[in-house]
C-alpha cells in the first residue's frame, strides 16, 4: 500500500515540476542559446575553421552593430577574445584551431564593455578552448 502511495507522490511531483516550466522560461533559454555555439554544433556543421563556423551557424555575430553613439576612434568590427584575452579582429578567427574550440559566445556591446573595459560598439566574440 505505502509503495503505491510513494509512486503516486513521485509521479505528482514530476508532473508539477514539468508544469512549472512556462513558455516564457523556455523562450528565454532558447534565445540565450542563440548567443552560443557549442563544439557539438561545430562538429555537426562540418566547417573547416572558426570563422566559417561563426559565418555558417550564427552570421548575426559578425553583423551586429551598435545602437549607441560611437566615438570616431572606436573599433568598427566585433572584437575577438580567445580564452578572455584580446585576440584581434574577425579575420583572426581563421587562425584558431577548430579542434580546440569548446564554446563560441557573442557578448553584446554592454556586456563586453563591462567584462573587458574599453569600447566594444559592435560587441565581442569570446572563443573558449579546451584546457590542456
Amino acid at each position: 500500500m505505502w509503495q503505491r502511495v510513494s509512486y503516486v507522490l513521485v509521479g505528482l511531483s514530476l508532473t508539477a515540476c514539468a508544469a512549472s516550466v512556462t513558455p516564457s522560461s523556455r523562450t528565454a533559454f532558447q534565445s540565450a542559446s542563440r548567443d552560443v555555439i557549442t563544439a557539438s554544433e561545430i562538429v555537426a556543421s562540418r566547417v573547416t575553421d572558426v570563422y566559417e563556423a561563426v559565418a555558417h551557424l550564427r552570421p548575426e555575430f559578425l553583423r551586429r552593430r551598435s545602437v549607441r553613439p560611437v566615438p570616431a576612434f572606436a573599433p568598427v568590427s566585433v572584437a575577438i577574445y580567445l580564452d578572455d584575452l584580446p585576440f584581434g579582429n574577425v579575420e583572426t578567427l581563421k587562425y584558431i584551431p577548430l579542434g580546440q574550440v569548446r564554446l563560441i559566445r557573442y557578448l553584446s556591446p554592454n556586456d563586453a564593455d563591462m567584462r573587458w573595459g574599453g569600447l566594444h560598439p559592435s560587441g565581442a566574440i569570446l572563443v573558449t578552448t579546451l584546457k590542456q
